[in-house]
């Protein structure tokens, strides 16, 4: 199972779950697109943190 595969069963089962996929593969681009959150390698923490912040208003899981 890919990062993506996995995304789109958890988005499945639990929709209101945020997920950050963090990959260096191109794979995320044209068809198998899934709305998730994506940060590209390489990363900062701080880039990571960001994002993470943006997953989680006001470091409340929301879930």
């Amino acid at each position: 199972m890919t990062g993506i595969e996995l995304a789109r069963e958890v988005r499945r089962q639990y929709p209101r779950l945020p997920i950050l996929l963090a990959t260096g593969f191109a794979e995320l681009e044209g068809s198998e697109v899934v709305d998730v959150a994506r940060l590209a390698k390489p990363y900062t923490q701080a880039q990571l943190a960001t994002e993470i912040a943006h997953l989680l208003p006001n470091g409340r899981d929301g879930f």
